[in-house]
């Protein structure tokens, strides 16, 4: 579907890099990587004025219930998907690069299927939209269709500015590394994975090595996996997550309070759209 949703989900994902290839070729899910202590530790103040996963599973649950609504009216079937909505918020997952050990070790730098989304979900919503006809597509999908109408219907009045929040979401992340204490922990990282062999200005750059993604069907190669490895032992000996992630909700505090106007209207407008979306829900537990 064309979601404005998505997007206020994928603002804070995106410029972390979180929309990296998965690794293919793997046998390991999910539930091999429950998340760290760490990983679940990383909430940062712009968290508020975005979509939750489980937020974001709510309104496309329900957006489906008024597709099917308006499919029906029109004479065609529409099957609904019933999404997960008790998640653990976890989109900062990948904000400061790999993390997790146990993942380094199995993908490098490649990011396991079904970490960020329920793998389940989006191969149940392709299996749905490939099943579809052309006439149902765009019954659904085209000009006037019936998906488009239930995004427009769940949409609030007021449409925040999401640019602004975009901006200052890939600020935070730049300018909370001028933080003293995030330096000083950069340039400890950059001296331990030199001792193990390697020369990167910090870990986006080891993340983004144009060696791991020349080959999109390839899984993590021996050296990829070295470097990331080395990328996650170095950020615990040096605490530079940590640092990192305390700078920069500083510097998201720090922006709220700039722009209190703005940010007041990104939260009316998350609350407006889940309230709607849970209406519309309740209505079909009845």
């Amino acid at each position: 579907m064309l979601r404005r949703s998505i997007s206020l989900l994928v603002v804070t994902l995106l410029v972390a890099g979180c929309a990296a290839q998965g690794s293919p070729k793997s046998s390991a899910t999910v539930e091999n990587f429950p998340p760290t202590e760490l990983v679940q530790s990383l909430h940062l103040p712009f968290d508020a004025y975005t979509l939750s996963l489980a937020e974001l599973y709510t309104l496309e649950n329900a957006q489906d219930w008024l597709t099917r609504e308006c499919m029906t009216a029109r004479r065609y079937d529409w099957k609904v998907i019933e999404r997960p909505t008790k998640l653990k918020d976890l989109r900062n997952r990948r904000r400061y690069g790999v993390v997790e050990m146990e993942i380094a070790r199995q993908y490098g730098y490649h990011v396991p299927a079904g970490l960020i989304t329920p793998l389940a979900v989006d191969q149940t919503s392709d299996r749905r939209d490939d099943s579809l006809t052309e006439q149902q597509k765009e019954t659904a999908y085209g000009e006037g269709g019936c998906a488009r109408e239930a995004v427009t219907r769940l949409r609030p009045k007021a449409d925040p500015d999401l640019g602004l929040l975009q901006r200052l979401d890939r600020g935070s992340l730049a300018d909370s590394q001028k933080d003293s204490q995030v330096a000083a922990a950069m340039r400890s990282w950059q001296a331990c994975v030199r001792r193990l062999g390697f020369d990167y200005r910090d870990p986006f750059a080891a993340m983004s090595d144009a060696r791991w993604w020349a080959d999109a069907s390839a899984p993590a190669s021996s050296q990829e996996i070295a470097v990331a490895i080395a990328d996650v032992g170095c950020k615990e000996q040096t605490g530079l997550v940590t640092a990192w992630h305390a700078a920069e909700a500083r510097v998201q505090a720090e922006a709220i309070r700039t722009h209190p106007d703005e940010f007041h209207e990104l939260r009316a407008a998350v609350t407006a759209e889940v309230a709607a979306a849970e209406a519309v829900l309740a209505q079909q537990d009845r």
